[in-house]
């Protein structure tokens, strides 16, 4: 009998297996782009290294290793701190006291000139037909240990269920003029983070992404369509 309460005590631990899975994070966030097609912005998410085209805050996007878009590759991103505020403007009398050396002077913060966040990343999945691509951290100053993301592009009424009636079908077509990108996320818990903070931050993000692509899949329609009438005119001038 008194070896029970050790017994017990031993059953009531959890797997390791189980532990892990507990201390995971996972999650997604999702954006619509209310007039452009999956198909018209897949190549702005499939172009894995033009990451700085499209996300806010990012302001470099390098490929380090392999060939942009093909499964091994990575790519450094990195954002960079504002600039300094601008010192206060002072009289002009006070400007000559101060002399002539002031203005050499540099920023008290160095970082100004160099990346405040910056990561490395691989990517390890590419599906053109599915229009997805998943990708890992495999370096960064930002906290992350283990961290897999997921970008999909879904179209509009791509998930209505078939057995519906006829008209929610038609009503779904209709409507499904857009898409819409969805980043999802499994990772360990971030040192100085929060998994809330970090939905917040990626729904941010995602967010302006979205903006960013259904900006650039406009700009890329607009000059198709006008290469298309440059044709036209061309063969009716010919006739």
């Amino acid at each position: 009998m008194a070896d029970q309460p050790q017994q017990q005590q031993e059953q009531e631990q959890p797997e390791p297996e189980m532990a892990v899975q507990q201390q995971q994070w996972e999650g997604a966030v999702e954006a619509r782009l209310p007039s452009t097609r999956a198909a018209a912005a897949w190549p702005h998410i499939a172009a894995f290294c033009s990451l700085h085209r499209y996300l806010p805050g990012i302001d470099v996007c390098e490929r380090v290793a392999g060939e942009d878009g093909v499964v091994g590759c990575v790519r450094y991103v990195a954002s960079r701190p504002p600039p300094p505020p601008p010192p206060p403007q002072q009289p002009d009398d006070q400007q000559a006291k101060d002399g002539d050396g002031d203005d050499d002077q540099q920023p008290a913060d160095a970082a100004a000139a160099g990346v405040e966040m910056w990561a490395r990343e691989q990517l390890l999945e590419r599906d053109d037909a599915r229009r997805r691509l998943v990708y890992a951290v495999v370096g960064s100053n930002m906290g992350f240990g283990r961290y897999v993301g997921t970008m999909s592009l879904v179209d509009d009424g791509e998930d209505v269920d078939v057995n519906a009636p006829a008209a929610a079908v038609a009503a779904a077509a209709a409507a499904s003029a857009g898409c819409r990108l969805v980043w999802g996320f499994e990772c360990e818990p971030m040192k100085g983070w929060t998994r809330d903070g970090l939905l917040a931050y990626l729904d941010a993000a995602v967010m302006g992404m979205a903006e960013r692509i259904e900006a650039a899949a406009a700009a890329t329609a607009a000059t198709a369509t006008d290469a298309d009438i440059a044709l036209q005119d061309a063969a009716a001038a010919c006739n």
